[in-house]
């Protein structure tokens, strides 16, 4: 996967890893979902994107950590727009994971 620049590949890290943790706990959903009704609905704004994350939010987990690790126009739109599932990632867990990523492609 090719990055415009640094924050891409970031989100696109952070969007692996909550990729992984939505399949390990399907759970996780529920809390996605009550993200998007509590902070993005109430939004006129933020519409498209609503409409967008309860569609796919009503899809099992492992369809929506496929959509959300895409690498299409949607699967950046998706990463751009992503609810908090759970408790999010920690600095220090973006950090390791910007750390892992860097060691591999050494």
């Amino acid at each position: 996967m090719r990055f415009h620049d640094r924050h891409e590949r970031l989100t696109y890290l952070k969007a692996t890893e909550t990729a992984r943790r939505l399949v390990a706990d399907p759970a996780l959903i529920g809390t996605g979902l009550a993200f998007v009704h509590r902070f993005m609905a109430p939004d006129p704004h933020q519409r498209g994107y609503t409409s967008l994350w309860l569609h796919l939010l009503a899809r099992p987990a492992a369809e929506i950590a496929a959509a959300l690790t895409a690498d299409s126009e949607q699967g950046r739109l998706l990463r751009e727009t992503c609810p908090v599932f759970g408790q999010g990632l920690t600095s220090r867990e973006v950090v390791a994971l910007q750390a892992q990523a860097d060691a591999a492609t050494v």
